[in-house]
């Protein structure tokens, strides 16, 4: 073998070996953007999941014991007034 041939061998291993790298490059991006794209889908799914939750239960439930609340205080308030009117005529005080 002549030294030309040898240059044109390894120059053809060196292409394939190229190809085979540049291969593996694309695999390496194409699984990255699999994963990021899996993750972007989890974390959107979370967060739709988590507001039809706020909105459909913890919210409604808030509301109502948020309601209950200022109804008891309500009630609170008036016989705290009706108390204090009928200690005004009270004689023993």
């Amino acid at each position: 073998m002549n030294y030309e041939e040898k240059i044109k061998e390894l120059t053809e291993r060196i292409e394939i070996l190229e190809k085979a790298e540049n291969k593996r490059i694309v695999k390496r991006k194409i699984k990255i953007a699999f994963n990021a794209i899996k993750v972007i889908i989890i974390l959107t799914i979370l967060i739709f999941g988590y507001i039809y939750i706020n909105n459909n239960y913890i919210k409604p439930y808030k509301e109502k014991i948020d309601y209950v609340n200022d109804k008891v205080e309500n009630i609170q308030s008036f016989i705290d007034d009706k108390l204090q009117s009928i200690q005004k005529f009270n004689p023993f005080n």
